[in-house]
């Protein structure tokens, strides 16, 4: 039996909340969180979550990063069947960057410009600290769901994913559609004043048939209220070498575009944390892009400015834009 019991900051004891997508104060500590009152249940092997708004019918596990376990869930949403993610913290240490997570996406929703990104970043539905029978201290989980074109999260592949079915690499004509995406999704959050933070392989995913790109991983994000950035408050471990000596600092949209840009380089089996810019050698990426990115990686350009460089580049290299088709195994048959 999992039951809502308590903040996963302070511990205290949670009000409830009937209101979807309603951010409270613990009245204890402060911290900001939704809190539902919910409760499962097991039918067959499959685990019930009912909250006041919704239930959610947990199932496998899809992906884990260094925050979450990452499950599948299914729900009804304005009476059509959906499917959507169940990001569970997996260690109680990181209950405050899973609240993160929540806060910023939460965030997000209030911009004015939302609705015109929302496909680039994932919708939060609900956040709510839990305990199980397995664990002595509450947990947090998020739930979000993707895109509505997107029917399940097996359409999905991490860039991780990617690299490894391409272990020479993705053509460049592949990886510049990626990039441009990625561009939009860091130029709509740094015009929002929040850093990601994260923006590595396994926290960047696509769907290869319609070209979609959804950025996860903004438990690591940091906003920069009134133009004074904060510091980060975690790094992703696995990729800790990809951050620069600037980290330590006050986070800038320098940061992540740096991130994104060696993220690219290692999906074209370039080395991402090569030195000089003729390290960054594929036959198949033109020289213009190479210093490219070459300069991107040290760049205070925005995010905005460096699409209408690369799209320049790309089209006097290769000519006008084509769809580009692009395969990943299919996870369905």
């Amino acid at each position: 039996m999992i039951e809502t019991l308590a903040c996963p900051n302070c511990g205290k004891p949670l009000p409830k909340t009937t209101q979807e997508e309603q951010l409270v104060k613990c009245a204890a500590c402060q911290a900001t969180i939704l809190v539902s009152g919910w409760q499962t249940s097991i039918i067959g092997d499959e685990v019930v979550v009912q909250t006041p708004t919704r239930i959610y019918i947990l199932r496998d596990l899809i992906t884990k990063d260094d925050l979450c376990n990452v499950y599948r869930c299914t729900f009804r949403q304005a009476g059509q069947a959906r499917q959507g993610l169940f990001r569970l913290a997996r260690h109680v240490a990181d209950n405050d960057l899973v609240t993160n997570e929540a806060q910023t996406l939460y965030f997000f929703q209030q911009c004015a410009d939302y609705d015109d990104f929302q496909p680039l970043v994932p919708r939060i539905l609900e956040s709510f600290a839990y305990q199980d029978a397995t664990i002595p201290q509450a947990r947090q989980v998020n739930i979000v769901s993707m895109d509505e074109q997107i029917t399940a999260p097996d359409e999905f592949y991490t860039l991780e994913e990617v690299k490894r079915t391409y272990g020479a690499g993705i053509h460049p004509k592949d990886m510049a559609w990626m990039w441009r995406r990625l561009l939009n999704v860091l130029g709509f959050a740094h015009d929002n004043g929040v850093i990601h933070g994260a923006v590595l392989p396994p926290y960047i995913w696509i769907e290869p048939k319609g070209h979609r790109v959804m950025l996860m991983g903004w438990g690591f994000s940091v906003r920069v209220p009134n133009g004074e950035p904060e510091k980060m408050k975690a790094l992703s471990v696995p990729y800790e070498e990809w951050y620069p000596p600037s980290v330590k600092q006050p986070a800038k949209a320098a940061l992540d575009i740096g991130l994104a840009v060696r993220t690219m380089l290692y999906l074209m089996a370039i080395d991402p944390l090569a030195k000089r810019e003729n390290e960054l050698d594929l036959p198949s990426l033109p020289q213009a892009l190479k210093s490219y990115f070459w300069r991107c990686l040290s760049t205070e350009k925005t995010a905005w400015l460096l699409l209408q460089e690369f799209d320049q580049i790309i089209e006097s290299c290769w000519g006008p834009r084509e769809f580009r088709v692009f395969t990943m195994p299919d996870r369905t048959g």
